[in-house]
């Protein structure tokens, strides 16, 4: 389990990597010559890209509090992910990007 965001985001890859294993993921360092709230992981699966912005859930956290801490910037980005066509979100467990990427893949199909 999990005990910090690092964490979370390496679950989340491994995740990704054992469900997907022919998917690309870039996990995004920020730096001051990016832009601000581009998210955590940027991956893409079958011509899907998706962003996720990753936040730990603290002990004892509900989930809304912890989705709830994505910055202005974070939330500007999202965004704008998914008026070009990306999956975008914030999550905070594996499970849940997991989801995120079933549901888009399974909407292609029909």
């Amino acid at each position: 389990m999990a005990t910090n965001e690092k964490g979370v985001v390496d679950a989340i890859r491994a995740a990704i990597m054992r469900e997907h294993p022919e998917n690309w993921t870039f996990k995004v360092v920020g730096s001051p010559l990016q832009m601000a709230g581009v998210p955590d992981l940027l991956v893409c699966i079958d011509g899907l890209l998706l962003g996720i912005e990753v936040k730990f859930q603290r002990p004892g956290e509900s989930l809304a509090h912890a989705v709830g801490r994505a910055t202005p910037q974070q939330l500007v980005q999202i965004h704008r992910l998914r008026r070009a066509g990306a999956v975008a979100d914030v999550v905070t467990a594996p499970e849940q990007a997991l989801a995120l990427i079933r549901a888009r893949l399974e909407r292609r199909e029909q």
